[in-house]
């Protein structure tokens, strides 16, 4: 009898001392390395802020970080405009921003964008006070105006009857107060449209998981609604929704910021089919711009100490006055000189990696949208620096396009992580088999060290390896890269079916 290697049946140590291992392959799609985030990135005004909330929660810098630049591009919006070419007045951007953080369960991923969002929360607790106080009034104005308007009628009737000239009519038309929004967190697609129609700032959507969203986006009959997101995340543009018994709904210009977290297994199996063509690669995914993936430290220290008041007072002051700027009559910034040299230089050589076609084309798409995420990081730490001053800004200084360029390139390098992760089923199930075959979780049972079956992983029941079939792809590519070595099969206890048989390489464990 021959097994699959052509050599005679024999024991399993008998082949694994006649055998030669060759030298184990890695296996494709691993995760390629990422920028740590350097505080020295952020406006002055939020270094401390940021700091402090990745020090309490034990949390990369990165993610309160993204948050913050996402609060205050949520804050600004419409409220001020950007020119990047010095000419061309034809290209307006409003510097809204979508973000993400990748991190797996349980790594406070919440409770950071709470943390960050709690000056804003703050500021619209006070918006509704106020606005709770105006609707107590007007409610009472609308009571005293339908008493005059009933008296009136009344009035109206006697002087017809009487053929006496009517009494004048009442003008004292109210208008109804609208609450003002910075942050929403749940809304149906009509009440967010609504909820722009009342606030032509714009509006920050934060979403505890951004799959979710991204999947009630792909389900039949929401083509509408991904519609709509898709040109809120332009900022300019208007959308009007018809509806029976709501009338018609116009919103000159629909503007989103967004912030949420995702898990990075949920993130992977997402990104295999919403890239393959079809609808739902329409550019969605990549207008975050803002989605980071860092390590996550092994080291942990126990901390136990209060917010620093004065980081998050700093904070809240710039957003204060970010918000008092007048959305219906917004200025609009433009480059200094000596900067606009350097954005030129940056969107040459940006164009350069779109158009040199050795990218992804999901990539390609990604880095597409940074020609306005540039001039929007630059602009907004501008802005960030003048509501922290009592100075006045007129363009946007060399300084903060070197940050913003800077940032830009902290943002590729997580990207290629994201867009790294879009490989094949088979090869992410080989990529699950090989790390637990690494981590020692297969293979070295007592009695049956070197050796595994199918069996032994699918029962398992871990992601990616919970079917014959999906094992058995798997360990063809680790058979094909040196990692095992097919094996005669082994019967079920009970007989059955044959499970296929592996043996481990035992150079992985060197």
């Amino acid at each position: 009898m021959r097994n699959n290697t052509g050599i005679e049946a024999a024991t399993e140590v008998e082949v694994n001392e006649i055998l030669g291992w060759p030298k184990v392959e890695p296996i494709a799609g691993g995760l390629p390395p990422v920028e740590t985030f350097d505080e020295q990135l952020l406006p002055t005004s939020f270094r401390a802020f940021a700091v402090d909330a990745a020090d309490r929660m034990q949390v990369p810098l990165d993610y309160p970080a993204v948050v913050s630049m996402v609060c205050l591009a949520g804050v600004v919006s419409r409220r001020v405009r950007m020119q990047p070419k010095a000419n061309d007045t034809g290209w307006i951007i409003v510097p809204n921003l979508w973000g993400g953080i990748a991190a797996p369960p349980g790594f406070l991923k919440s409770p950071l964008i709470q943390s960050i969002t709690s000056p804003l929360n703050k500021i619209q607790a006070e918006w509704r006070t106020i606005h709770e106080q105006a609707a107590s009034e007007y409610e009472q104005a609308r009571e005293e105006s339908e008493l005059r308007r009933t008296a009136w009628r009344e009035m109206y009737k006697k002087s017809a009857k009487s053929g006496n000239p009517a009494p004048n009519r009442i003008d004292d038309a109210l208008r109804e107060p609208t609450l003002q929004r910075l942050i929403i967190n749940d809304a149906t697609f009509e009440a967010l449209h609504q909820t722009m129609s009342e606030n032509p700032a714009g509006i920050l959507v934060v979403r505890d998981e951004l799959t979710g969203w991204w999947s009630q986006l792909d389900r039949p009959g929401r083509e509408g609604e991904r519609a709509f997101c898709l040109q809120a995340w332009n900022g300019d543009t208007g959308h009007t929704i018809d509806r029976i018994g709501r009338g018609t709904i116009h919103v000159p210009a629909c503007c989103m910021s967004m912030i949420g977290g995702i898990q990075p297994g949920r993130l992977r199996s997402y990104l295999a089919d919403a890239l393959a063509d079809g609808p739902s690669n329409d550019g969605l995914i990549q207008r975050f711009q803002l989605m980071v993936w860092p390590d996550t430290s092994l080291e942990w220290h126990y901390v136990d100490r209060p917010p620093e008041a004065t980081a998050e007072e700093q904070a809240g002051r710039v957003f204060r006055r970010l918000v008092q700027l007048d959305p219906e009559n917004p200025p609009c910034y433009r480059f200094a000189p000596d900067a606009q040299e350097l954005f030129v230089a940056w969107f040459r050589e940006n164009e350069g990696k779109i158009r040199g076609g050795e990218l992804h084309p999901a990539l390609v798409s990604h880095l597409s949208k940074y020609r306005s995420l540039m001039p929007s990081l630059a602009v907004l730490f501008e802005l960030a620096d003048w509501a922290a001053s009592a100075g006045s800004a007129n363009a946007v200084s060399l300084d903060h396009a070197r940050r913003a360029a800077a940032f830009c390139d902290y943002l590729e390098s997580h990207a290629r992580r994201v867009y790294s992760c879009i490989v094949t089923p088979q090869l992410r199930s080989a990529q699950e088999l090989a790390a637990k075959i690494t981590d020692r979780k297969i293979g070295t049972e007592i009695g049956n060290e070197g050796f595994f079956t199918s069996r032994d992983v699918y029962r398992k029941g871990w992601t990616g390896l919970d079917s014959p079939e999906l094992v058995e792809r798997a360990a063809t590519i680790l058979v094909d890269s040196g990692w095992l070595r097919d094996m005669p099969n082994e019967t079920g206890p009970d007989g059955g079916r044959p499970s296929k048989r592996y043996a481990v390489n035992p150079r992985i464990w060197e």
